[in-house]
């Protein structure tokens, strides 16, 4: 296939404008053989090779937020090779084909991109729920805190309409193992709160003294340190900041910062919000510089380590039958097993959710 296309511009054209008509480009899942692409995919990897007759080619593996492609550049691959690198989105044209019962794309034209931020869940892994819905349930959550200085801090810290809250809305929530994915920061930090509430919930019934408003406010801010840990642009990777002091302590400078413009915050309920922060991972040896020493806090650090685990069980689940076992699943340090789904038995009353809630934290209680 020989088609010109005339050289790259100097300036970055964006996805949208590069693609045009054929917005929206097809995802590497959608891709099959023998079809003509004109898409944006982000570079994972790129090396110069040579042919056996010492010809220079590109292999390059493409993705996006579905999956990977290994692609070739056979021609003008010296022009090319200097037109982008390795983690730039790029636009490309070309063609799929099937080598070795593999597909593959054969790329004809290639130019870096320019991408903003709202472009980033085309190209990198981003959360299953809509991070709208996800979004409006943090509200809902900062709307039902009744300690107006609480609120307040929550309302600066992830807010929507504050550059800090839009940062929280898009993070992931970790490199890699759990919620590792635009929005995973969200996903997690509501699921935890919201199971935070139930227990507290459960556990006022059974006569404990718990402050609501402090558990849920700790619940949301825990991992906040996480929107500067972490840098969330092409790929993850840890800041400097990130690797030199860790989330929990960059948490702790955020909350006390923002703290610091409410005078009606109280001191000792700061400091209880702060220890919540500080102890959330629950353990020395898992880098917590505190272990739980408050009823709140204890809570807190078990519906974390549960979401932190159940979050890539349930993924490494949702890829088996009925019946069938995951490999190895490090999170948990165990393998999974998917019961088939029995029928439904509407005669048997069933169990309260805040029960099976206890049971499911006794299991992985260290």
């Amino acid at each position: 296939m020989s088609i010109a296309f005339p050289r790259a511009a100097a300036v970055r054209v964006d996805p949208r404008r590069f693609c045009g008509s054929a917005f929206p480009w097809p995802l590497v899942r959608d891709l099959a053989d023998g079809r003509d692409v004109t898409a944006c995919y982000l570079v994972h990897e790129k090396q110069r090779k040579e042919t056996k007759s010492a010809k220079p080619y590109l292999h390059l593996v493409l993705g996006d937020r579905t999956g990977t492609i290994e692609a070739k550049v056979w021609d003008d691959a010296d022009r090319l090779d200097r037109a982008f690198d390795a983690d730039d989105v790029i636009g490309v044209r070309g063609k799929t084909s099937t080598y070795n019962d593999r597909l593959q794309l054969t790329v004809v034209w290639a130019e870096a991109l320019e991408v903003v931020e709202d472009d980033l869940e085309f190209f990198i892994p981003c959360s299953p729920r809509d991070r709208g819905e996800m979004g409006r349930e943090l509200d809902l959550l900062v709307n039902s805190v009744g300690d107006p200085a609480l609120r307040t801090l929550l309302a600066r810290c992830v807010g929507k309409g504050t550059a800090l809250g839009k940062q929280f809305r898009i993070h992931p929530a970790a490199k890699r193992n759990h919620h590792a994915y635009l929005g995973g920061l969200l996903e997690h930090s509501v699921s935890v709160a919201r199971a935070c509430d139930r227990m507290c919930s459960h556990y006022l019934n059974q006569g404990a003294r718990l402050d609501r408003d402090l558990l849920v406010t700790g619940a949301i801010l825990h991992d906040i340190g996480k929107v500067r840990e972490l840098a969330a642009r092409r790929t993850f990777s840890y800041t400097n900041e990130g690797q030199l002091l860790g989330h929990i302590l960059i948490g702790l400078q955020i909350v006390t910062r923002e703290a610091e413009a409410i005078p009606a915050i109280r001191p000792d309920k700061l400091l209880l919000l702060q220890h919540l922060i500080a102890s959330h991972q629950g353990r020395l040896e898992w880098a917590s510089p505190k272990e739980p020493q408050t009823l709140e806090a204890m809570i807190l650090h078990m519906a974390d380590d549960l979401d932190a685990k159940m979050n890539p069980a349930i993924a490494a689940l949702s890829a088996v039958d009925d019946g069938g076992w995951t490999a190895y699943d490090r999170s948990t340090g165990r393998s999974l097993f998917q019961p088939p789904a029995f029928p439904a038995t509407s005669q048997v009353e069933p169990v309260p959710a805040a029960e099976v809630v206890g049971v499911v934290l006794d299991m992985f209680r260290g």
